[in-house]
């Protein structure tokens, strides 16, 4: 299965090359490497407090435990010795004796995971097909996968493009070993050195031993949390301590906006007025992401910061302008000031201002009038990877994007609905109710072109809202939920739609009511079921009723339980619950007589000339306007709640229907979207009325038979929506 793996991207490849007609690299303005490195590390800070030792010894001062996975919480005793190391006890007589080198270079990063076995696995694959050397790096909570390792950026640039034409995806980046006798490869070696073997992967784990030489824990990391010394210097808090290279390290770990609250109060009085120090911490918040950028998520030099109690003044600081920077021509500010290239010091006037009345906006105005308040929350690199032709009046697009939360991944297949040799519809998997199939099988019995999936569906693979085919109803819709019409003249709009089923038998001068389609039948209920359903009912219950309607005529009513009533497929058959008394009381003087059935639609489908109809929801778009309905149409919290993969549909105002799905729950690939980030991408993509489909493993789209997105897990679907040439019914 893993060389299989490898040679999707490029079969996908091949097939790209031929449709792709032109293509539009973007450089990333906001989120540069050491960034997209610390998005997808979970935001988590490493600062080293010194720099890593063979061992590190620790005297507990007052509650002091040791934590670590798998094991008891252990109380260090009091005034007592103790240290923590990656090999055998060893003490060293001092720090700084340790002969641990560090050694910088250039690589490609080819793969993070969060479980070190997967990255293990992934490198011993990448060994068999390249010589260079190949490392895996633990780096804010992620096993990372890095190839090769020079002294300049456009060696590794090299390695870079001939991984790609192996089916590697990665990137260029710098990064950092520790060796005591390593040198970098020279620029032109054929088959580069990096560091020295046992250089070459994470420690094994950290030891915990007593000062006579006891082993009292094991683990791959340890956390201390209480008050103590650390190589004789006094911490007081919780730390971490972990393997790299043949050493440990000592660190805090933190998040950008615990790390801003420290800096301000290492820089100012917990009196200080309130407006100088939230101007202070967007400034700090600015230049720790150049630090970020430049070092990765170990940060250093930041050995004057004392990680003990924070008090809450300056934390309230942070939280009050959390995530807020500065940015400048769609660049954060440092690019174009070299002072936030640095922590430095607060300005003189910063507190004066402050007491002078003036918001921490003014003053930060004050100071840099050039640049502008942003939330990084709402910065955004997009970058539109290419653009192919699949029809004419229909196009692929492939959308890659950096947020703040993580990258994205969007496939678009844009539509041009004056295209006249070009049809959209909805299609029943299997054409039958329940059935689910492969997106791909149904692209395939359908001869479409393309396609996406479509409404929800229960596991069974029976729609769960509106499907109406051909002017038949197939599903009725779920909770007034909106909806995808599809007019006769191919026009397509959207609409919450509501129905009320109506069976009217003439000669009685009475009607019924339906309370459902093609679905399984409660005792209180009437469900009707026509050839979408199959040529026969499910056996019939005791006490349930069978009325066959044919040509507009009561054939008669089956009563017998156990038999498997035929539909007729000119007709259809309505199957009776037990305590469904008001059609059960008439059923004896049924035979014979004229029937009508009614579907009541709300907006009525008939009058609008609708043909084809597919339930979704909510509704992303009205009016160009953003207008999530999730709560009015009954969603269920995992659909309304977080970013998940997601497929939704778009309108355009010049008519251009966008049919998009957006990858998730991958999150070194693509996290995937809440509905507010959905309705805000096709609102910049030009829609102006939107909906969303179903979503999670179910977002796929298909393109002549390849799955053109990378979808989070396999998953057989219920029905889609494709497009196909006008010629083929």
């Amino acid at each position: 299965m893993p060389k299989l793996k490898m040679f999707i991207p490029k079969i996908l490849s091949f097939v790209l090359a031929i449709l792709i007609l032109t293509a539009l690299p973007v450089s990333a303005e906001f989120y540069k490497l050491g960034l997209v490195d610390f998005v997808q590390g979970e935001h988590q800070i490493t600062v080293p407090i010194f720099s890593p030792a063979r061992e590190i010894p620790i005297t507990a001062e007052a509650d002091t435990i040791l934590m670590a996975a798998g094991a008891e919480d252990f109380k260090l005793e009091a005034g007592k010795e103790y240290y923590i190391t990656q090999g055998a006890f060893k003490k060293q007589p001092e720090l700084k004796n340790s002969q641990v080198e560090a050694k910088s270079g250039w690589g490609v990063q080819i793969m993070a995971s969060s479980s070190e076995e997967n990255a293990l696995e992934y490198k011993k694959q990448a060994a068999a097909d390249f010589k260079e050397q190949i490392v895996v790096k633990k780096e804010a909570g992620l096993f990372k996968v890095l190839v090769g390792a020079f002294k300049k950026h456009k060696e590794a640039g090299k390695l870079q493009q001939r991984l790609q034409e192996a089916g590697y995806k990665g990137w260029v980046r710098e990064f950092e070993f520790l060796s005591e006798k390593t040198e970098l490869a020279p620029e032109k070696a054929e088959a580069p050195a990096a560091f020295s073997p046992e250089s070459q992967v994470i420690g094994e784990g950290l030891n915990f031993y007593n000062s006579e030489g006891e082993k009292l824990r094991e683990a791959h990391v340890f956390k201390i949390k209480g008050q103590f010394e650390a190589a004789g210097k006094k911490m007081q808090g919780e730390y971490q301590f972990g393997p790299i290279g043949n050493s440990v390290l000592f660190s805090y770990k933190t998040d950008l906006e615990d790390l801003t609250a420290h800096l301000l109060q290492s820089s100012f009085n917990p009196g200080a007025p309130t407006a100088a120090l939230k101007a202070q911490a967007v400034l700090y918040r600015t230049e720790l992401l150049y630090q970020l950028e430049t070092q990765g998520a170990r940060l250093e030099n930041m050995n004057g910061l004392n990680f003990g109690r924070l008090s809450p003044v300056f934390k309230e600081a942070a939280a009050a302008t959390e995530a807020q920077v500065l940015i400048r021509d769609d660049e954060f500010y440092y690019n174009n000031d070299f002072s936030f290239k640095e922590i430095s010091r607060p300005r003189v006037g910063i507190v004066p201002l402050a007491q002078a009345d003036y918001d921490y906006r003014e003053i930060i105005s004050y100071y840099y009038e050039r640049a502008e308040l942003a939330e990084l929350t709402e910065l955004v690199d997009s970058e539109l990877k290419f653009t192919a032709r699949i029809e004419r009046g229909l196009q692929f697009k492939e959308i890659r994007q950096m947020s703040w939360s993580g990258p994205r991944v969007i496939t678009v297949i844009d539509y041009d609905l004056s295209a006249d040799k070009l049809k959209l519809k909805p299609v029943l998997a299997r054409g039958v109710v329940p059935g689910r199939e492969d997106l791909a099988e149904i692209i395939r019995n359908n001869s479409a072109l393309a396609g996406v999936n479509g409404g929800y569906f229960h596991y069974s693979g029976r729609p769960l809202g509106l499907l109406y085919l051909n002017g038949m109803l197939v599903s009725e819709p779920l909770y007034n939920r909106t909806s995808l019409l599809i007019h006769q003249n191919q026009k397509i709009s959207f609409a919450q739609v509501d129905w009320k089923g109506e069976f009217k038998v003439a000669e009685l001068a009475r009607s019924f009511n339906i309370n459902g389609v093609n679905r399984p039948v409660g005792a209180e209920e009437t469900v009707v079921f026509n050839s979408y359903f199959g040529a026969r009912m499910p056996a019939l219950k005791k006490g349930y009723y069978d009325i066959v309607v044919r040509s507009g005529e009561i054939l008669g009513v089956e009563t017998e339980a156990g038999v498997k009533t035929p539909i007729p497929p000119d007709g259809y058959l309505i199957r009776v619950g037990s305590k469904e008394s008001e059609l059960i009381n008439v059923i004896p003087e049924l035979k014979g007589k004229t029937a009508e059935l009614k579907h009541n639609f709300s907006p009525d489908l008939e009058a609008k000339n609708i043909v084809h109809a597919v339930g979704g929801g909510p509704r992303l778009l009205a009016d160009g306007e953003i207008k999530i309905t999730g709560k009015e149409e009954k969603f269920q919290p995992d659909i309304l709640n977080g970013r998940a993969p997601r497929t939704a549909l778009g309108l355009t105002a010049d008519n251009h229907l966008l049919m998009l799905t957006i990858d998730g729950r991958q999150a070194d690939f693509s996290i995937g979207m809440t509905l507010q980030e959905t309705a805000e991408l096709l609102k910049n993509l030009g829609a102006v009325e939107a909906m969303n489909l179903d979503g999670g493993a179910s977002a796929r789209m298909v393109i002549r038979g390849f799955t053109m997105n990378s979808p989070s897990a396999e998953r057989l679907i219920s029905n889609g929506v494709i497009v196909n040439n006008s010629d083929i019914e």
